[in-house]
Parts: structure tokens; sequence; C-alpha cells
């Protein structure tokens, strides 16, 4: 018996192990040069396609935990042009990074953002989902800034928080050139530039009339965020002709179909895509 464990159960299990790791194990490709926004995303003539990864490691968070300062040095190392985070407030008003209104499904903790303190999300233990990444804790919005200042732009998605007090942390880690928010409304716009006159905004529209409303009270808009049914060949070639991008989320099915999902999506005029794969989606529009 210990013969055939010897000879066959272990370097079975030796295998198996080893293609478990490299499974989990990123590939890398040489980071972004779109580290501020003027570098690509502000610049018209620029017509580089760019990836923004989801939550830094995607939903899935195959690679490392979602909305980690693992998952954004990943997706940074996996050449990603910008990483999206998520941003909600404490009980005690400070501002962190978690996509769902409760810590309980990416922690081992229970309970809402909005009800917990600082000190009590930070002493959280994120559920791990691969053993090659070291434990993480729960970042601060001020932690993330920090952590990708020089590295690659942030695309913000503000859930429930402050806007002035978010665009002032941006500000004071000196990331107004590297970070842009994604906003539902001129008034979300105002709220943010009334901060910082200076700070970049992603405007989500569905039609012509909305992506003229923004232009007019908010210029500079430096992108708009659409869906792909209502990116329709007018509102798309309207949008191009004041020379603003347009960004487009592949999360779900487009992602499922992989590269033919991606091409789908760019054949509708995207310049800026978001997606969980990005494993698949860097080196395809590097490759274009």
């Amino acid at each position: 018996m210990k013969n055939l464990f010897n000879k066959t159960i272990m370097p079975l299990m030796l295998l198996l192990a080893a293609l478990f790791v490299f499974a989990c194990v990123p590939p890398q490709y040489t980071p972004t040069e779109n580290v501020t926004i003027n570098a690509c995303l502000g610049d018209p003539d620029c017509t580089q396609k760019l990836t923004v990864a989801h939550r830094g490691t995607g939903s899935l968070s195959v690679y490392g935990p979602e909305n980690t300062l693992a998952a954004y040095d990943i997706a940074w190392k996996m050449g990603a042009d910008s990483v999206e985070i998520d941003v909600r407030s404490t009980s005690d008003g400070e501002l962190v990074i978690m996509h769902d209104e409760t810590v309980n499904r990416t922690t081992y903790g229970k309970g809402k953002v909005s009800d917990l303190t600082l000190a009590q999300i930070k002493a959280l233990k994120i559920r791990p989902t691969n053993c090659a990444i070291p434990a993480q804790q729960v970042p601060t919005l001020r932690e993330a800034m920090a952590f990708m200042k020089g590295k690659a732009m942030v695309y913000i998605d503000m859930k429930t928080t402050d806007i002035q007090q978010l665009v002032g942390i941006i500000q004071e880690e000196d990331m107004i050139d590297s970070a842009y928010l994604l906003i539902g409304s001129v008034a979300e716009g105002y709220a943010a530039r009334s901060q910082n006159a200076f700070v970049s905004l992603l405007a989500a529209v569905k039609t012509k009339e909305q992506a003229q409303e923004f232009i007019d009270t908010l210029n500079p808009i430096v992108m708009f965020e659409m869906l792909y049914d209502d990116a329709t060949p007018e509102v798309v070639d309207f949008i191009h002709s004041k020379g603003i991008k347009i960004h487009m989320d592949t999360i779900g099915e487009f992602d499922i179909l992989g590269i033919y999902g991606f091409k789908t999506v760019l054949n509708r005029g995207v310049d800026s895509i978001q997606s969980d794969r990005i494993d698949i989606l860097v080196p395809y529009l590097r490759g274009l």
C-alpha cells in the first residue's frame, strides 16, 4: 500500500497541485503607459482601445479577491489601463472599497458597510480566493489612490458616499490627473466639480440629448458610458464628433463569448471596455 501511494497517488497529487497553482497564476504583460487621463483617454487623436479591470481581478476573483490592493496589483501587472473600484462610506464617515452594500460576501464578517466603523471593517478578514495571495484587508479609498499612483488610471464607481469628500481625497493623493468618476446626473457632476474643477468625469447616458446636456453643463467630459443597445451609430457618431470617447461593460454575456464578445462591442465604436476577463482582453486589444 505504501509503495502504491509513493509511486502512484503522491505523483498524482503533486500534479494536481501544480495544475491548480498554474491555473491561479495570472498572465503578465508590459504595464500600461496610460498612467494619466491625458495619455490617451483625454486625447481625441488617440485610437488605442483601453482595458478597464473590473474590481481589479474581476467579480469572479479567480486571481485574487476583488477590490483589494492585491487585486489592483495583479490587474496592473496584467496590463490593464485602468482599474475599477467601488467606494462606500462607513458609519463614521470614512471611505472604503466595497462593491456590495454589506460585507457578507467578500469577508468573514456581517453587516452593512454604512453600519460599521472603519476600525470594524479593517478588523475583518477577506475571504481568500487564491492560495498564492497573502491575506488582504478592505482598503480605504486613500490607500487605493496611493497604491495606484503612477501605475494605471482609476475608474471610481461611487456607491454611497460624499462626492466632495471623495474628490478631496483624490486631490490630496495627487490623483486628479489619473482618476475619473462615474456620474449618473448633472447634479453629481456639479458636486464633484465644486470640490475640484479639474476632476475627470465619466457620464452614463442613453441618448444623444443626454450627452448634449452633459456637454453643455459639465464640459469637458472625459468619456460617456453606454449600454450596448443604446450605442446606436447616430449616438456614437455624435459623441465621437465632440472628441469624446465611449466606454462599455462586457461583464456577463459578452465576457462569456470572449474575443467574439469583445469584437461585437468594438463594432459599436467603443473605445474603452470594462471586463472580468482582462487575461483575454488585454492581449486581444494590444494585438489590434
